[in-house]
This record gives C-alpha cells, structure tokens and sequence, in this order.
C-alpha cells in the first residue's frame, strides 16, 4: 500500500513538470477579462430586474 501512494506521487511530480504554467501577464490579462466579463453579465442582469420589476409594479 506504501508503495502505490509513493508511486501515485512519484508519477503525479512527472505529470506537473509536463503541464506548461502561464505567464503572469497571461494571468493577469485572463484575470481581468473574467472579471470584466462578470460586471458585464451583472449589468445585463441588474437592467433586466429592474426592467421587470418596473413592469410588474405597473400591472398591480
């Protein structure tokens, strides 16, 4: 049992060293477009609520 955790290990420290890690600027630039994506969706949203809610208090 050792030996398949030091083994599992053993392969997982040879599977990291082949990944291929971003940049920082590449970090940051991905960062920035999820976050400005996300105020965009929330925009849309918060303009669709009030929209309906507007519409809602009309009709009662």
């Amino acid at each position: 049992m050792i030996e398949g955790i030091r083994q599992f290990f053993t392969e997982v420290n040879k599977e990291m060293k082949k990944v291929s890690w971003p940049t920082r600027d590449q970090l940051q630039e991905s960062t920035m477009v999820v976050v400005v994506t996300c105020l965009i969706i929330a925009a849309i949203v918060f303009i669709i609520d009030q929209g309906m809610t507007f519409v809602m208090k009309s009709i009662y």
